[in-house]
């Protein structure tokens, strides 16, 4: 669902990046898809959510599922898309 991302989820990941928080997911936290958690993400997403950039890759904007693009992150708990 594309209204899932919103602010909180890049206050979520730039939280894990620098204060500690935790991920439990470190591929969904990749929204560049460049196989990398960093600050990168962070500045890609609020970047689409604020400025017009582009979206996620897929599976964003459509049916929930794994990372087509690649495997080098890994998910400690995945939420079906049920």
């Amino acid at each position: 669902d594309v209204s899932l991302i919103n602010l909180a989820v890049a206050i979520t990941l730039l939280d894990a990046l620098f204060l500690g928080g935790v991920l439990n997911c470190l591929d969904a936290a990749d929204t560049n898809d460049d196989e990398l958690s960093n600050i990168a993400d962070g500045v890609f997403l609020l970047t689409y959510l604020f400025s017009g950039g582009p979206p996620p890759p897929p599976p964003f904007g459509g049916p929930c599922g794994a990372d087509p693009a690649g495997t080098a992150l890994d998910c400690a708990q995945y939420n079906s898309c049920n």
